[in-house]
């Protein structure tokens, strides 16, 4: 019988029960996958120096095109409020307003408002007759003026809910301050006269506002104060010009401080007149929608290739408004017009 010579074992053999013995290190090259795109933009931000992710650019926009305003009437908001009668349960609207033309006010108790009708304005209850004012600064509206014991809220007469909630445009307060436009409709023109008080008694209390009339409608909810009695809250306010309707909302940090920190409405405003980031400049430049002026535009247009945040409240900047502030703004100064 002949021999074979003895099997070469090519593979490592097994081992039952354990693990194979190490093999020596191997160095194999792949060469790299293309990620998605999707999981790109996942990726964390490498660590800056200060232990944060560096911000990405931030996509404001800087308004450049803004229209000036001038509101001749202006009612101020924190003197709104209702002053008790010798009736249970009635109380009359008393507020303080600038007006810088002749005006007519008219108030009006769970009224509708229709926008498509150029803001006519109805309501279950007759209106109060309408009460002329002449041109000027910080006047009182209350029942001491003649025919503003009339101007009333009857908690008894009307609901609970109807005084304290809005619905479909309907509205517990509605106070509209009138005035005729500096630039009326020409001689001759339907409606047109040389006196602007005939102009406005002309017309029916709440009717549809013609163009040469302009307006500024405040609305407002009862609510309880803390000791018990019924306040007025205000809840928007609006003004109409040449035909059309614009939302006034506030700008923080436009008015000057009194002694108390606050402003002359009464609100609580940004410290001082410096740019809150230089500290020297005058402020000038608005953030959007969280309406603090802060800054000054040429901080603003640096901070804006940094940061989205506002520097006050830290809320997300959607855009900058720079506005040119006069030394002595007129009435109704201190708001801007959103239609």
């Amino acid at each position: 019988m002949g021999q074979y010579p003895p099997v070469m074992m090519q593979n490592t053999p097994s081992y039952y029960g354990a693990a194979p013995p190490p093999q020596p290190y191997q160095a194999v090259y792949r060469p790299p996958v293309p990620m998605p795109m999707q999981q790109q933009q996942q990726q964390p931000y490498m660590q800056n120096q200060y232990g944060q992710p560096p911000r990405p650019p931030v996509p404001t926009q800087e308004c450049q095109t803004t229209a000036t305003i001038r509101n001749q009437v202006n009612l101020k908001k924190p003197t709104l409020a209702l002053a008790p009668t010798g009736q249970p349960g009635v109380f009359n609207i008393t507020f303080s307003f600038d007006a810088s033309a002749p005006c007519r006010v008219t108030t009006f108790v769970c009224a509708h408002e229709d926008v498509r009708r150029a803001c006519k304005i109805t309501s279950p209850f007759p209106p109060a007759p309408a009460i002329s004012f002449p041109k000027g600064l910080n006047h009182k509206f209350s029942a001491a003026t003649p025919g503003g014991a009339s101007h009333v809220v009857n908690t008894v007469r009307a609901s609970a809910r109807d005084l304290t909630s809005v619905s479909n445009d309907t509205f517990p307060v509605i106070i509209r301050l009138e005035a005729v436009l500096e630039d009326p409709t020409p001689a001759g023109a339907a409606g047109s006269s040389a006196d602007g008080a005939r102009m406005l008694e002309g017309l029916e209390a709440g009717c549809e506002l013609p163009q040469w009339v302009q307006s500024q409608t405040t609305y407002a909810k009862l609510i309880k104060e803390d000791d018990g009695s019924w306040g007025l809250r205000v809840i928007k306010q609006k003004i109409w010009v040449k035909g059309t309707a614009y939302e006034l909302q506030e700008i923080y940090g436009m008015e000057q401080k009194g002694a108390n920190g606050t402003t002359a409405d009464g609100y609580e405003d940004v410290d001082g007149n410096e740019c809150v980031i230089c500290m020297s400049a005058p402020r000038d430049t608005t953030a959007l929608p969280c309406r603090h002026m802060c800054m000054c535009h040429a901080c603003a247009s640096a901070l804006k290739t940094q940061t989205n945040k506002c520097p006050i409240c830290r809320n997300e900047i959607e855009s900058l408004l720079h506005i040119k502030i006069n030394s002595k703004p007129a009435a109704g100064a201190g708001v801007t017009a959103a239609s």
